[in-house]
């Protein structure tokens, strides 16, 4: 049988996979421009890889349910492993460029998803709705 702990992991690791496939199918998108002026444009699409890493990253960790180090290193390695193939995959999108710039960026979303893990872990999240 499975444990209510197991059911929310592997309900995390669905919305991680789901979420994961979100962010691979904006970067398959040939154009992605706001139509703001450049500097707004530039500045809300780095705002956006920051968004969308913060809520992987706390998502494969929420799937992990743990506070170990081991598994936070992981979940960092894993993430960034991502950006990296996500940059990777823009390269072969005609109208998108990879940028090592973006997986600082990216890099930056995934400390803030560790972050919010430990200070908010979903058995804390989940208690503030009720």
């Amino acid at each position: 049988m499975i444990s209510n702990k197991q059911k929310n992991q592997l309900l995390f690791l669905l919305l991680a996979a789901l979420w994961g496939y979100l962010i691979f199918y904006l970067s398959a998108t040939p154009d992605l421009s706001s139509g703001l002026p450049y500097k707004y444009d530039f500045v809300l699409r780095k705002l956006a890889h920051i968004f969308v890493f913060t809520i992987l990253t706390y998502l494969v960790a929420s799937s992990m349910d743990s506070q170990h180090r081991a598994y936070l290193l992981f979940v960092i390695i894993a993430a960034i492993v991502y950006a990296f193939v996500d940059e990777l995959h823009q390269t072969f999108v005609p109208g998108r460029v990879g940028s090592g710039r973006d997986i600082l960026v990216d890099s930056i979303g995934v400390y803030l998803g560790i972050w919010l893990y430990k200070v908010r872990p979903p058995y804390k999240f989940f208690k503030s709705i009720k």
